[in-house]
């Protein structure tokens, strides 16, 4: 549809280089853009019978309804959608009336593409969301959602979400147009995260898709490798919990399954993740709470810790005891350190929603 405000901005754009007075009529013949304002919305004859012949009116003399000059219809895929008129000797102004039409018709296809695009990126956010939100989505569904923005593919399934680590700086739609040429995939943007829903995963597509995410040092958390549509469901709740619960920023890719304590208290109130952090952790000074971070991600191995710390085996020995101390935690039995890892990860939980 031709709008008056895309006519205008074209009347407007032309009219300080140009002579002659410029119109542009709508599918009804009426006249939406001028450089003569006294004219909006008034009847033109030529208009009108351009758009009946679908040919090029030429008046050689002005008109009540009508000034001298030409009449040249705006055909857009088979449809008269309009009429550009130019005042003045036919012979001297249709070829600038031809320019204006073929003005028009780029900026009319362009926006067509664009509302096109818009709406094919606002369907795929639709079916992540309900994938996220809709226990029992079917297959046929997300096919003919696939279909009908022109990406069809089937299962196996596999869904990624991906953060792109190069800052604000980074153009928008950087990660999204790193699948440009493959098949069988969708990028969709949602609250800063890029997702990727690929299909036939199990052709190699996953693998080609995570190769050009890890080119552009984007951070990757990865749903399994090869699902039906029920797990492609499961994955799409999983990963929506941990892109709102986890900080990511390290370049690197991981598996979604590393993930399930910080989805288990990703899905309890924040209070109760405050709460649980706060019994085990408020004692504790912030280098007594790294030192526990570092202990239980090297499997309470105190050599192993003392390395990553710089610090003496006897240092770390110290903090534990300290620790324990504090807290009634021994971070060298199993239980203990469990409670230990619930209470860190609840604290991360619950900043990381703070500051989302």
């Amino acid at each position: 549809m031709l709008s008056a405000e895309l006519a205008q901005r074209v009347v407007d754009q032309v009219r300080p280089v140009v002579a002659h007075n410029v119109n542009i009529m709508d599918h009804r013949g009426i006249i939406i853009a001028s450089a003569d304002p006294t004219r909006l919305g008034t009847s033109h004859d030529g208009a009108i019978a351009a758009l009946e012949s679908r040919d090029i009116v030429r008046i050689e003399r002005d008109r009540e309804q009508a000034k001298a000059g030409v009449n040249v219809p705006l055909v857009v895929d088979g449809d008269a959608v309009g009429v550009v008129g130019v005042t003045g000797k036919p012979s001297s102004v249709e070829p600038l009336a031809r320019v204006v039409v073929l003005t028009v018709t780029l900026l009319l296809r362009q926006e067509q593409q664009l509302n096109d695009s818009h709406w094919r990126e606002s369907t795929l956010k639709d079916l992540l969301n309900a994938l996220i939100s809709e226990p029992r989505i079917g297959e046929a569904r997300v096919g003919s959602v696939l279909s009908d923005v022109g990406r069809p593919s089937q299962p196996p399934w596999s869904l990624l979400a991906a953060f792109d680590t190069a800052g604000s700086d980074a153009p928008s739609g950087r990660l999204r147009a790193s699948i440009a040429g493959l098949d069988h995939v969708v990028g969709i943007e949602r609250s800063g995260v890029t997702w990727f829903l690929i299909g036939r995963a199990g052709a190699g597509v996953r693998d080609v898709v995570l190769d050009r995410l890890q080119s552009r040092r984007a951070t990757v958390v990865a749903g399994r490798r090869s699902a039906t549509t029920q797990e492609l469901a499961i994955d799409a709740r999983r990963l929506d919990i941990v892109t709102r619960a986890v900080h990511f920023g390290d370049g690197e890719v991981h598996d979604i399954a590393r993930f399930d304590l910080e989805i288990l208290l990703g899905q309890q109130a924040d209070e109760l993740s405050i709460d649980s952090a706060y019994r085990s952790l408020e004692p504790l000074s912030g280098t007594l709470r790294h030192t526990a971070a570092v202990v239980l991600d090297h499997d309470l191995s105190v050599v192993a810790s003392a390395t990553a710390l710089h610090a003496h085996r006897n240092t770390v020995v110290q903090r534990l005891n300290r620790i324990q101390s504090l807290t009634g935690l021994d971070l060298r039995r199993f239980d203990d350190a469990v409670t230990m890892r619930i209470a860190l990860t609840a604290e991360s939980v619950a900043a990381h929603h703070d500051s989302a």
